[in-house]
C-alpha cells in the first residue's frame, strides 16, 4: 500500500513535465547564438515578421536582454512567413537570437496573436507568466520571473519540432459595453497595456491604472492598500469612455479622487515655440501598440505630450510638468533618447522646441478614496 502511494505521488511530481504546454514550432532556422544552457527556467517567444518596422527595432532590445540574462533564459523569435523568405532577410540583418518558423500560424493562431510584435513570457511547465509589447518587458520584471520559477526544462523539449493540427483559435470579439472592468484574483508585477483593433486593455493595479488615465508618474497617485486591488479595464475606441477613462473607473467602482498640489523637484518642459513632429512621421499600423520602448529611447506614434510625458515620468521616476496644456493633448509621433539627461534635453530642444530642466516646483497629486455611503 505504501509503494502504490509513493508511486501515485511520484506520477503527480512529474505530471507538470509531462504535460508542459510545448511550443510547436514547424522548422528551427538557428539556435540562440547567446544563451548559455540548454535548460531554461524561462522562454520568452517574440512573434515577429521581417516586414513589421517595430519588430526590427525589438529584436535589438531582445537581443540586449538576452545578453544581460544568458542563463535560466531563452528567447525564441517565431515568425509565420515562409523559411527562404526569413533566410534571406536574415543575410542581410543577421540575428544572434534563436529563430523558427511557425509554417502555417498554428502557434500564432493558438495565443490569438493579432498584432506585431508581440511576445509571451512561458516557465518551464509551459504557463504563461506574462505578455504584451516585448519592449514593455523588463530586466525587473525577468529578475522578479526568474526568483519564483526554479524548474527547468530544455529548449529542445519545450519547442517541439512537428506538424500538427491548426488548433482554430477563438477570435476576439469586441466589447459588448464600451466600458468593462473586472477584479483579478492573482497580482500584476507592473502595469500592462494591450492595443486591440477595435479596444485597448489595461491590467494592473488601480494605482498604476490610474497613474496612467492621469497621466502622471505612479507615484502622484496616493491610495490606501485595502483599495489598491488588480483589475483588468476594457474601453472601446473613440467613445465616452475612452475620452474620460479616470471618471468611468472611479464611478464603476464606487470611487473618489481628490486632486491637490504638491511641491518638490520636477522636470519642466517650457514649451513657447513648439515644433513637434506631425502624425506622418512613423506610422506602425492601427493595430500596434503606440510606445516602443528600448534602454535609452522611446519612440511614439500617434500620440500626444501627455501620453508621451506619462511614459517619461515612469521611466525618469520624477514628475513632469509643462507650461502649455494648449498643445500638450494633441496627437504627435516622436523619437525621444531619455537615457542622459543632457542628450534628451538637447533632442528635446533641437527637435521639438521643447526646454527642459530640473527645478523645485509644484506638481499635482492624486488622491483615490472611497465614497461616503
Amino acid at each position: 500500500m505504501k509503494i502504490k502511494k509513493l508511486s501515485i505521488g511520484v506520477v503527480i511530481s512529474l505530471l507538470p513535465m509531462l504535460f508542459f504546454g510545448q511550443i510547436k514550432i514547424s522548422e528551427n532556422i538557428q539556435k540562440s547564438e547567446i544563451a548559455l544552457n540548454s535548460e531554461n527556467a524561462l522562454y520568452f517567444v517574440d512573434f515577429w515578421a521581417t516586414w513589421c518596422g517595430p519588430c526590427i527595432h525589438v529584436s535589438k532590445y531582445l537581443t540586449s536582454l538576452q545578453k544581460q540574462y544568458p542563463k535560466d533564459f531563452y528567447i525564441l523569435s517565431l515568425s509565420q512567413e515562409n523559411p527562404d523568405l526569413v533566410k534571406r532577410f536574415m543575410k542581410k540583418h543577421p540575428l544572434d537570437l534563436a529563430v523558427a518558423i511557425d509554417n502555417e500560424g498554428e502557434t500564432f493562431s493558438k495565443y490569438n496573436i493579432s498584432s506585431l510584435p508581440y511576445g509571451i513570457l512561458f516557465n518551464a511547465n509551459g504557463e504563461k507568466l506574462w505578455e504584451g509589447h516585448p519592449a514593455e518587458f523588463k530586466s525587473y520584471h525577468l529578475e522578479g520571473y526568474l526568483s519564483t520559477n526554479k524548474s527547468q526544462i530544455a529548449s529542445d523539449k519545450m519547442f517541439k519540432v512537428q506538424s500538427y493540427q491548426a488548433v482554430v483559435a477563438k477570435k476576439e470579439t469586441d466589447l459588448k459595453r464600451d466600458f468593462e472592468i473586472e477584479k483579478l484574483k492573482l497580482p500584476i508585477p507592473e502595469l500592462q497595456i494591450l492595443k486591440k483593433p477595435t479596444f485597448t486593455e489595461i491590467t494592473g493595479s488601480l494605482r498604476d491604472i490610474m497613474a496612467y488615465t492621469n497621466n502622471v508618474f505612479k507615484n502622484q497617485v496616493s491610495i490606501d492598500s485595502n483599495l489598491n486591488d488588480f483589475y483588468r479595464v476594457r474601453f472601446k475606441h473613440d467613445t465616452k469612455a475612452s475620452k474620460n477613462l479616470s471618471k468611468a473607473i472611479l464611478k464603476s467602482l464606487k470611487l473618489h479622487q481628490i486632486s491637490n498640489s504638491a511641491h518638490g523637484e520636477v522636470l519642466f518642459f517650457n514649451i513657447e515655440t513648439p515644433s513637434f513632429w506631425d502624425v506622418n512621421q512613423i506610422d506602425w499600423g492601427n493595430d500596434t501598440p503606440n510606445f516602443l520602448i528600448g534602454d535609452t529611447d522611446i519612440k511614439a506614434d500617434n500620440v500626444s505630450l501627455n501620453q508621451l510625458n506619462y511614459q517619461l515620468a515612469n521611466l525618469l521616476e520624477i514628475p513632469i510638468v509643462t507650461n502649455n496644456e494648449g498643445v500638450a493633448n494633441e496627437l504627435h509621433d516622436w523619437d525621444i533618447h531619455y537615457k542622459y539627461f543632457d542628450l534628451m534635453a538637447s533632442s528635446l530642444n533641437d527637435t521639438y522646441g521643447i526646454k527642459i530642466e530640473k527645478k523645485i516646483s509644484n506638481y499635482p497629486n492624486y488622491t483615490i478614496t472611497k465614497k461616503a455611503p
